[in-house]
Order: structure tokens, then sequence, then C-alpha cells
């Protein structure tokens, strides 16, 4: 237990999260936040339940990490969440640093199931290959095959009204899409960002087959391999934890592991190192 707390503090120091000065009552403070969420990690307690039991089982604990008092199950949901945007921002800037490198051609954008069928948060939703009880990870990823940009719902959210939020300032060339997002407004939405939009017809808009251009069929296929290596690099880990907020910050998590190491892989030349999904994992 001592060793995990030791650990804990010194990873998470001022360098990392700087601490906010100001009048009012003091809080818990931010150093402390992180502190109790990155030991929980480092003792495998996921639920906060657990965790508030621990600490007050194991007063010495918070007081090793820095926490005046014992936070409840509300002030810890809160940090976690505050801890998930924090994660949004740094996969978001490492995207930045892929398009400083890589200028976006064509974008995929789709989705994948993350089927939890034991979350109360998890939702019935419905794909390519029939109902899912679980969540939604909406992407784009670019030619390259790596993610652009990600949002990830509950289970029941349609795929067409989240296009736009997932091309927007990305400065593409052209717009891949299947079925799901086949609507006037994404094809506007696809101009207004200066992309051609390739976007698969619907037959029940059109009362015809659905079929797939060349095009299109290429998209299809790099999209399936980002979401093969996506899968097999988290095997499995979103159902460990419970809640929307916890299944987005292992998905962030995982997209800045697998950003991390493309960059790693462009600047050397080595692009062959984006698909190595072994190295994910180490």
């Amino acid at each position: 237990m001592l060793e995990a707390t030791e650990l804990t503090r010194l990873v998470v120091n001022k360098t990392v999260v700087p601490e906010r000065r100001g009048r009012g009552r003091r809080g818990y403070g931010r150093r402390p936040a992180v502190r109790l969420l990155v030991y929980a990690q480092l003792k495998g307690i996921h639920r906060d339940a657990r965790l508030v039991k621990h600490l007050q089982e194991n007063p010495e604990v918070a007081g090793l990490l820095g926490l005046n008092g014992i936070p409840d199950r509300t002030t810890i949901e809160r940090w976690r969440k505050r801890l998930s945007r924090i994660f949004e921002k740094a996969f978001q800037k490492l995207s930045e640093y892929v398009q400083m490198l890589v200028p976006t051609e064509d974008l995929i954008v789709d989705s994948t199931p993350l089927e939890d069928y034991q979350d109360p948060d998890a939702r019935w939703g419905k794909y390519s290959r029939g109902w899912f009880k679980g969540f939604k990870e909406h992407f784009s990823v670019n030619q390259l095959e790596l993610p652009l940009k990600t949002k990830v719902t509950t289970g029941n959210r349609h795929d067409s009204p989240f296009l736009p939020e997932l091309i927007g300032e990305l400065g593409p060339n052209r717009v891949l899409t299947d079925a799901g997002y086949d609507s006037g407004s994404n094809r506007k939405a696809c101009r207004k960002v200066g992309a051609t939009p390739h976007i698969a017809r619907n037959p029940r808009n059109t009362g015809e087959n659905y079929r797939l251009s060349k095009v299109l069929k290429k998209g299809r296929s790099a999209v399936e391999r980002f979401n093969s290596r996506l899968k097999e690099m988290l095997q499995g880990s979103w159902q460990r934890f419970k809640g929307l907020t916890r299944k987005a910050t292992v998905i962030y998590l995982g997209l800045i592991a697998m950003t991390a190491i493309a960059l790693h892989g462009l600047i050397l030349g080595e692009q062959d190192l984006i698909r190595k999904v072994s190295l994910y994992r180490d």
C-alpha cells in the first residue's frame, strides 16, 4: 500500500498538475485528486463506492495522497469527468501533430460498437451486424488509418448527426462514409469544409440496392483495419469500467497510445509502426 502511494506522489507532481491559487474555501486540490485516481488504478479499484470504503478503512492512505479528508462518490465522479476531458484534449493535440506531418487527403468517418451488457449506462443500438447493448465510438481516420477525431456515446445514438463534428477543421480533400450518414445536410457539411463527399446512398432513401463504389470500398477496408487494431489493443478493457465517462477515458488513453507511436514512426520514416498492435500493449 505504501509503495503505491509513494509511486503515485512521484508521478503526479507540480509539473504535471499545477495547483490553482486563490481565495475561497480550500478544496481537496488538483494534485491530490489526480493522485487518488492514479492510486485507484494501481490498486485495481475501479468502483467509486469501493474506493471510498478503501479510504475509510485505510485513512492513512488519504493523508499520504495529500487529501484533507475522504471525498464522497459524487466528488470522485466529478474528478473522473475532469480527467477524461484532459485526456480528450491530449489526444486532440497529438492529432494536430499528425496533421502537420501528414496532410489529410481522405477522411473516413464511421462508428464501432463497444459491447457491454452489464453496464447500467449501456443502451441498445444497431450496427451492420445487428443489435448490441453498450456504447459507441464515433471517429474519423485519415488515409493512413490514423484517428483524428473521436466521440464516445451510448449505443442508441445514431451515427449521422456526428459527421459535421468529426470532419470539422481537418481540411480533407474527400470524406468517405457508409450509408448511415446519407443526408443532404451531411453532404453540405462536407462541402463547407472544402471536401468532396463520398457517402453511400441509403436504400431506404433511394429504393435502390445497397452498393459501394471503389472509393468507398477502399475507405471501408481502411476503417475496418483501424477498428481491428483498436479492439485488439484494448482487449475489451472498457468492460472493466462502468459508466460513459470511464469508457471514454479508456478509449482516449488507447488513442493517445496509438497516435504517439504513430508519430514516432512518421518522424523516423517508419510507417509500419502504426500497424504494429503489439507495441500499443507494451
